[in-house]
């Protein structure tokens, strides 16, 4: 048996033993839970036996206080040690509860803050029947030569024979850091509530796209394009709407795109309609934030440089370029989200009066998918609204 010398080879040992082929150990995943609160009470169970027994074999007269003093240690430890790992599952499972509903964690990976490198998007289960369809793209960037993936979510129209001459209007869909298009894509719900805003007829059909957001892992890099590092803007902003519009029936950049994004994909959001707002006709903030972060998550962004790091603020490029533009831009935030709804306030008061940029600020809940996945229906129906009506480019 190897015995872990620091705390990330303590971590892979929780992994390794968490790889059971024939049951699901995802970190979300109910087996997980079950075992945690068999091991918060099994020890209360044994508990209860140790002592019953010991009772039991308790000898009377002369010899009680001598068979304290030589057993107090034998009786004890196995109990005190027992009760310890009760407290310490019980904990472990109030966690897992409280993180399945939340999400704090998605995966293993994501709680032991590791970051994989070069993982392919899985597409399998995404779309259920009637739910449209999904394609994986690979999408070059000029720029540097590099390639990255793309999820292209096809609603039930787009194969249809009278759509065959429509240009669909599109959704670029940015996700959190870290995290991947996939599970935005699942844990927003997208393809059902995109169906039902569809079926109801508050949306028209749609084509939406999720990107890599993180093209050079495991850094985080703020959708910018570093100085002597990855271009990520020119890679949301021109890489994949050109793509896009090579490969599928879409209306071009402009009012026909909208671009959302959750957590940090809504900074990017953000920074995209204010960077380019002939590009993007609307941008939709799911607890965003609206000025750049750097931090050890992504290094130094700017060399330094103030007005390159003002130039990838929204809040200051709303300010200071004359605000969005002709473009709309909607917030999206809970009052109790201490990560960002102090951000989105001061957005909402240097916005103040402007009727281009409109704001839902829901009263309970925190920073997590639950909570703002119920406002994407609310997010299309308000995109919708600044569409093109014509099917043509």
């Amino acid at each position: 048996m190897v015995i872990p010398t620091s705390v990330e080879d303590a971590a892979q040992a929780v992994r390794t033993m968490l790889s059971v082929p024939w049951i699901n150990t995802g970190l979300t995943g109910r087996p997980v839970l079950a075992l945690a609160v068999a091991g918060a009470v099994l020890p209360v169970v044994a508990v209860a036996w140790l002592a019953r027994r010991r009772t039991n074999g308790v000898p009377t007269g002369r010899s009680m206080s001598g068979w304290r003093a030589r057993s107090v240690l034998t009786r004890m430890v196995p109990m005190v040690v027992l009760v310890l790992c009760a407290q310490f599952f019980a904990m472990a499972a109030l966690a897992l509860r409280v993180n399945d509903v939340y999400l704090f964690y998605t995966s293993w990976a994501d709680l032991f803050g590791q970051v994989s490198q070069g993982s392919a998007i899985q597409t399998g289960g995404l779309v259920g029947r009637g739910q449209g369809a999904v394609r994986l793209m690979t999408v070059p960037s000029r720029d540097t030569g590099s390639q990255h993936q793309v999820l292209v979510w096809l609603p039930p129209e787009y194969s249809l024979p009278r759509y065959r001459d429509h240009h669909f209007p599109v959704v670029l869909f940015l996700t959190g850091q870290p995290s991947t298009p996939q599970t935005a894509f699942r844990h927003f719900s997208f393809a059902r509530k995109a169906m039902e805003a569809i079926s109801s007829q508050h949306v028209p059909p749609f084509v939406a796209v999720f990107p890599t957001l993180m093209i050079s892992p495991p850094r985080d890099t703020e959708c910018t394009d570093v100085p002597g590092g990855p271009k990520a803007e020119t890679w949301l902003a021109k890489d994949v709407p050109r793509f896009v519009t090579e490969h599928f029936r879409v209306g071009r950049p402009g009012r026909a795109w909208t671009t959302m994004g959750w957590s940090t994909g809504g900074f990017c959001s953000a920074k995209l309609v204010t960077s380019h707002p002939g590009e993007f006709g609307s941008a939709v903030a799911f607890g965003g934030y609206f000025q750049p972060v750097e931090d050890k998550t992504t290094g130094t962004l700017f060399g330094g440089r103030k007005r390159l790091a003002l130039h990838n603020s929204p809040a200051w490029l709303y300010e200071h370029r004359g605000g969005l533009r002709g473009s709309r831009m909607l917030l999206i935030a809970g009052q109790q989200d201490k990560q960002t709804w102090r951000a989105t306030s001061q957005m909402i008061r240097i916005a103040s009066g402007d009727p281009s940029v409109t704001h839902i600020a829901f009263p309970q809940g925190g920073h997590n998918y639950r909570n703002y996945a119920s406002y994407l229906p609310d997010a299309l129906a308000w995109a919708a609204q600044g569409w093109p009506t014509g099917s043509h480019p």
